[in-house]
């Protein structure tokens, strides 16, 4: 293992020393922008993931890292070496596919050693590499067999190990568990993070799967229309969404739009369009969201409290609370919890997140929501 990984964690890993570095970065094709000024920092040893929907720039940044694509405009350097003009293979990155790419006629050691045979490597050095990557990724009994005689996943690790063979400085994943079914998936998301714990390389990884970037990244960028939306932590993307755009694409939320009536520095009193007076924490100033006006509040589904009876009446202090009454319409049993949704009394519907059946199941007649200010957050419309 310390003989496949010597080119790789031998380098000075600098706290906060940067792999990539994107500089107003422009993709043009047809007079159409695939990708728009992107400016980007990626650290070393980062699990960094590059979100968004079908369409948004994403495969593309990732082909601009690799040498598939060539910059319209910008700047791209990989450890402070500007990449514009520099060919793929001299690049030191490797790429793994969603389609895996193996050749069908070579054994898995065969596919492994196919870089290193490229250089004109010795074969001693070469044997002991494969062998190296073999057991890396556990697939040392599975050598002499051919991508066909393999499952979904040992084909995918047989590709990580033909990546990681050649010692890259970083690692790119392009939708890596795409075509794997949800058990699998879940099991290979595990392996990736062991890997990368192991290795301390940087994996660039690109997803439209929510889950999947939040559960494994160390950050996220968030893309839309070949921009970056937001770039942050996992909990940062989630917890504190910048935009709307952010907030609807991350998990599931729901968004109330109204206008604002009053506030102070640490609070907002928003009229929704449905009539309801919400208070709320701003994400920015608030002398900006003023200016704007109009804001939409983004309220996660689990940090509702939904209870059966007023609780008003029952003597919870609610001083700062949001507090409406309602009535249950439908529910969603998702084993680990339930999602149900609400109409209140203005007509709107919300919804809500319950860890148990059985807070649900006994349900009749009116219901109540409650949530704190510190619960939601409002977000600046889009000018």
């Amino acid at each position: 293992m310390a003989q496949l990984l010597s080119q790789t964690s031998s380098d000075t890993n600098v706290q906060g020393a940067l792999d990539i570095e994107l500089r107003k970065v422009f993709k043009v094709f047809d007079g159409e922008a695939a990708v728009r000024g992107v400016d980007l920092d990626i650290r070393q040893g980062e699990f960094f993931s590059i979100l968004g929907p079908s369409g948004c720039g994403k495969t593309t940044l990732l082909r601009l890292i690799a040498g598939f694509e060539t910059p319209t405009a910008g700047d791209l350097l990989i450890r402070q070496t500007s990449m514009v003009g520099i060919p793929p293979y001299r690049r030191p990155v490797n790429t793994v596919f969603q389609s895996y790419a193996l050749f069908s006629h070579l054994t898995v050691e065969d596919n492994i050693a196919f870089g290193l045979k490229i250089q004109k490597m010795s074969r001693g050095e070469i044997q002991a590499r494969v062998f190296e990557a073999l057991r890396l990724v556990q697939l040392e009994p599975l050598a002499k067999r051919f991508p066909s005689q393999l499952s979904g996943g040992q084909q995918q690790r047989v590709a990580l190990a033909r990546a990681l063979v050649n010692r890259p400085t970083v690692l790119l994943l392009d939708e890596p568990l795409g075509a794997l079914d949800l058990k699998l998936r879940k099991e290979m998301q595990l392996e990736l993070k062991r890997l990368h714990q192991q290795l301390n390389i940087t994996f660039v990884m690109v997803t439209h799967d929510q889950e999947e970037a939040l559960t494994m990244s160390d950050r996220i960028a968030v893309m839309n229309g070949g921009k970056l939306e937001q770039v942050g932590t996992p909990s940062q993307i989630y917890d504190r969404p910048q935009s709307q755009f952010v907030a609807e694409f991350i998990g599931d939320t729901n968004i109330i739009s109204g206008k604002i009536e009053g506030s102070h520095p640490a609070m907002l009193w928003v009229k929704s369009d449905d009539g309801e007076k919400i208070q709320v924490q701003p994400t920015m100033s608030g002398q900006r969201l003023l200016t704007a006006g109009r804001v939409a509040i983004n309220l996660r589904p689990e940090k509702i409290q939904l209870l059966r009876s007023d609780p008003r009446q029952d003597g919870m202090a609610l001083e700062g609370m949001n507090c409406f009454e309602g009535s249950l319409v439908s529910t969603l049993y998702l084993g680990t919890h339930v999602n149900c949704v609400i109409r209140l009394q203005s007509g709107r519907t919300l919804l809500v997140r319950q860890p148990s059946p059985e807070t649900v199941s006994k349900i009749a007649g009116p219901v109540y929501v409650l949530w704190s200010p510190q619960d939601c957050l409002a977000l600046a419309l889009p000018e």
